[in-house]
């Protein structure tokens, strides 16, 4: 199958690595419909053929003759199961009709079958390359019954005593409608099926690729929703987690302080009230913008964020943990975005909480400056302590996580080191355009 040429391939989807499938269940049930009407209109054509004089010469019985129409209709119940088996039967069948009873060959019926066997093995045959052996073997029949037709047979000298009304004489215009009309049969058939083949192989190529499409955007949905999930997990750690972090600490100076100084654990259950008063308005702002879509969320931030507010906020906070905290602030922080403001406020936020959980530290220093003259415009953040690590109270890494996507978001970047004091270290760096503002 090699040598054959390109085009052939081609022609007959040898190379293509496609096998038409077929539901049998289906298949069957339409293809025992098709034998049914098949069977009824060939005994119609059979007797209409005889009514006609066609068949005059037949010498077979007429039951012979039922039995031999009736065959090719039995056949095609299996026509697109085993098409290739069908067309070499069709071939078959035209071989022992020249040879026991040619007179027969005529019937309209009998042609329909032939073309039908033929159209069907090039749309539906499954192995492209015996197809290729079995059209060879039907062509040769059709081109064989032409000769012997042609040859054997002496209906073209009765055609010789005729006179010439036109181009051509009577043999020789028998000859050639002959041959043009057993040319469009063979052609109308080949490029039939061949059409009919590479157009299913093209509907199954599309339905592939719009599952394809399907599946890689329920893929894209599960991602999103996963990443969505992240989302709502890093903003409930960043609101819960620095509530619950003041919270316990006020607590447990209460604990401490409730027999020995009343007013003062008075005072920490306050700090402990507001607190959680503080934690229910931040879970409400945070489930009131969840509920916000994109287009809302974008007309609602629009305009400058005040950065410098709510960074005070955030620090003044901290003022009763015996956590000295100094905020410095450098730049025109009212040109900073409201997404990039917010996501500096949570960053500063996450990393002083932090420290009250994990170090030793009394003192920290924020400092916070915007560079609006660079391009793209961007905000740095340093928060960097003078304590060390406490022991027994390793984190799970997910704030700096959170902060370090929340910086990816704004094409910047978080790292943490140790400071030349021993202390603990958060840069980040976030950036904006200007048409973000």
């Amino acid at each position: 199958m090699s040598a054959l040429p390109g085009g052939v391939r081609r022609f007959f989807g040898i190379d293509a690595d496609w096998v038409r499938p077929v539901p049998v269940r289906r298949v069957v049930a339409g293809d025992v419909l098709v034998a049914a009407v098949y069977g009824v209109c060939a005994v119609l054509s059979l007797e209409t053929a005889r009514s006609l004089g066609s068949l005059a010469e037949v010498e077979v019985s007429r039951t012979a003759q039922w039995v031999w129409i009736a065959l090719p209709a039995v056949s095609l119940v299996v026509r697109r199961l085993m098409p290739i088996t069908v067309a070499l039967f069709a071939a078959a069948h035209l071989s022992f009709t020249a040879l026991w009873e040619p007179t027969l060959s005529p019937v309209f019926a009998a042609q329909v079958y032939y073309f039908f066997a033929l159209f069907t093995a090039i749309a539906w045959a499954r192995d492209r390359r015996r197809l290729v052996g079995a059209t060879a073997v039907f062509v040769a029949v059709v081109l064989g019954w032409i000769v012997y037709d042609l040859t054997a047979r002496d209906g073209l000298e009765t055609l010789g005593l005729l006179p010439q009304l036109g181009w051509f004489d009577a043999t020789e215009a028998a000859v050639l409608q002959i041959l043009l009309s057993t040319a469009v049969f063979l052609a109308a058939a080949l490029l039939g099926g061949s059409l009919n083949w590479w157009s299913a192989q093209r509907e199954a190529e599309a339905r592939g690729l719009a599952r394809t499409i399907a599946e890689q955007g329920e893929q894209l949905r599960e991602k999103a929703l996963g990443e969505e999930r992240l989302r709502v997990a890093r903003e409930l750690h960043d609101v819960v987690g620095h509530h619950l972090a003041v919270i316990g600490i006020h607590s447990g100076v209460a604990r401490r302080k409730l027999t020995r100084d009343p007013e003062e654990a008075t005072t920490a259950m306050l700090q402990v009230e507001g607190s959680a008063r503080d934690a229910t308005v931040d879970l409400r702002r945070l489930l009131e913008a969840l509920r916000m879509n994109e287009t809302t969320t974008k007309a609602g931030d629009s305009g400058p964020h005040p950065v410098d507010r709510a960074l005070r906020s955030t620090v003044a906070g901290f003022d009763t943990l015996d956590l000295d905290v100094e905020l410095e602030l450098c730049g025109d922080t009212d040109r900073v975005p409201a997404a990039v403001g917010l996501a500096l406020d949570r960053i500063v936020k996450e990393s002083v909480t932090n420290v009250t959980r994990h170090s030793t530290a009394d003192r920290v220093q924020v400092t916070v400056a915007v560079r609006t003259d660079d391009t793209p415009s961007r905000a740095e953040v340093r928060v960097a302590d003078n304590g060390r690590p406490r022991g027994g109270t390793s984190g799970s890494s997910v704030g700096i996580v959170g902060m370090q996507e929340r910086a990816a978001l704004h094409g910047g970047t978080v790292t943490t080191s140790t400071g030349p004091d021993g202390g603990f270290v958060v840069d980040a760096t976030l950036t904006w355009s200007e048409g973000e503002r």
